[in-house]
């Protein structure tokens, strides 16, 4: 073969690439990146993207359940929108992610996309202004990090974090990324009702009658933004889930056998499994699309571990038993007890040596805490900590003032009970929570396993302040007070 034939050849493929670029989302991920290793799992996402902007998907209405970093938000959310603009410059796009900057890291992304020469070659009819113009659209085409739009045509893509206006803006194509960001909001009702009311009255009525939705997003809750939609209008969406681990053959496209990893060359069943073990509620959730319930399973009875107090007494080894006070309001209404927890950290495990509630007036309680903590291990090197809230800040100066006690005040959580157990409910999953057998076991567990449905839930408190401060933050110093008098 001469060189000349050889160089037209070469450059027919490199049209029939170009032109099958501009025709297939997933070619054109290959054209516009050629380094990026597409696995059969990225084809098939971005086939669904394309067929929902064809109109061929069956809805217009498309969930994604991804675990993460599987490379789901490199194909919706910087290379979909570059494709959907090529293809059709007058499209109005918005997307949107939990915050602001990472809705705005797409946008660059995207620019960076629409700016190269191989998106040029693909889509020479889009292209975006050359220089950033902030606010004033009629200097140019506008172009900055919250929205830029095609020259000659107006279409757009507009950035913008979850809960923010979309005021006067018309989606043709609405895209939200991942709009809880952690554990802490999966958890909190109230992160999942300003969700629910973003969507519903602010990125909804942006909508028309031809408007595509895509949501894609790691499951952390079952009442999350994609557990709601599901519940009220599953029929409207076609939903694609790909675990991390496949368990079942509800998914016809997977290749895989039952057992086997996603993307074993970037993470190995091997490291799954080790994730699994560490905490299998949250892997079935991230990982494998799967949240449980919240509420009265937020915490399992079986989660706790349990160690005689023979076996404590010959593992302790001195480490320091701190205490935590949920203290009960004063006023005659209330009939809340006072709760009191002893707590010890040993290795990377959480030991709770024991539980008890008291109802008493204030002077009965501040009687009866000195000999329980005597009792129950205080040493030179013990704290006593008590939230202020109720008659807590009197108990903390009383205490301060009439005894030899290290007691600390802590601070008052922002977040709701539900909240921070079902943060601190991987370490009880974990085996990380691990209790001395006592008579006090049966009461603690009942009302920590029964929440929210209990009448009580200082334990549950209790819980959430031990676990955050021995397991949650486990370079936090112990506070210490050097006594000058004997413990009494």
């Amino acid at each position: 073969m001469s060189y000349d034939t050889a160089m037209r050849e070469l450059e027919l493929e490199n049209e029939l690439h170009k032109r099958s670029a501009a025709k297939r989302f997933p070619v054109f991920i290959d054209y516009t990146m050629p380094s990026y290793s597409r696995q059969w799992f990225h084809t098939l996402i971005a086939e669904k993207c394309q067929q929902l902007i064809e109109g061929t998907l069956g809805t217009d209405r498309l969930m994604l359940f991804v675990p993460p970093q599987h490379g789901k938000s490199e194909i919706v959310s910087r290379k979909f929108p570059a494709w959907v603009l090529g293809r059709n410059p007058l499209m109005k796009i918005v997307g949107s992610s939990y915050s602001a900057d990472l809705a705005q890291q797409f946008s660059r992304s995207i620019q960076r996309t629409i700016d190269s020469q191989e998106y040029a070659s693909v889509f020479p009819n889009t292209c975006l202004n050359n220089s950033n113009v902030k606010t004033d659209s009629r200097r140019g085409w506008l172009r900055n990090v919250d929205m830029f739009e095609t020259v000659g045509f107006g279409g757009f893509y507009k950035a913008v974090g979850v809960g923010s206006s979309l005021t006067g803006t018309p989606v043709d194509l609405g895209i939200i990324d991942d709009p809880v960001k952690d554990a802490i909001e999966a958890g909190s009702q109230t992160y999942r009702d300003r969700n629910w009311d973003w969507y519903t009255d602010v990125f909804l009525t942006r909508l028309h009658n031809r408007s595509k939705q895509i949501l894609i997003m790691t499951r952390w809750h079952e009442d999350d933004l994609a557990g709601r939609l599901l519940e009220r209008e599953a029929d409207k969406w076609t939903v694609i889930r790909i675990p991390a681990i496949r368990e079942d053959l509800t998914l016809p496209e997977d290749p895989r056998q039952i057992g086997e990893a996603l993307w074993e060359e970037r993470h190995s069943l091997e490291r799954l499994t080790a994730t699994e073990q560490r905490s299998p509620r949250t892997f079935a959730a991230l990982y494998q699309q799967r949240p449980t319930v919240a509420g009265g399973n937020i915490v399992k009875r079986d989660w706790f571990k349990h160690v005689s107090p023979h076996e404590f007494k010959r593992i302790h080894g001195g480490e320091p038993v701190v205490f935590f006070l949920d203290t009960a309001y004063t006023d005659k209404t209330s009939n809340d007890p006072t709760g009191i927890i002893a707590t010890c950290k040993i290795g990377g495990d959480l030991y709770v040596t024991h539980a008890h509630k008291v109802n008493m007036k204030f002077p009965d309680l501040l009687r009866f805490i000195p000999p329980y903590v005597t009792e129950h291990g205080y040493s030179a090197s013990s704290s006593i900590r008590i939230e202020p809230k109720a008659n807590g800040l009197s108990v903390i100066d009383q205490l301060k003032e009439n005894t030899p006690f290290n007691v600390v005040c802590t601070k008052s959580p922002k977040d709701s009970k539900e909240t921070r157990l079902f943060a601190a409910s991987p370490t009880v999953e974990g085996g990380r929570v691990i209790l001395v057998d006592g008579a006090w076991n049966e009461a603690f567990v009942d009302e920590i396993c029964g929440f929210p449905s209990k009448p009580h839930d200082e334990f549950v408190d209790l819980l959430c302040y031990a676990v955050d401060y021995h397991i949650s933050n486990p370079f936090k110093p112990i506070d210490r007070k050097r006594l000058s008098k004997q413990v009494y």
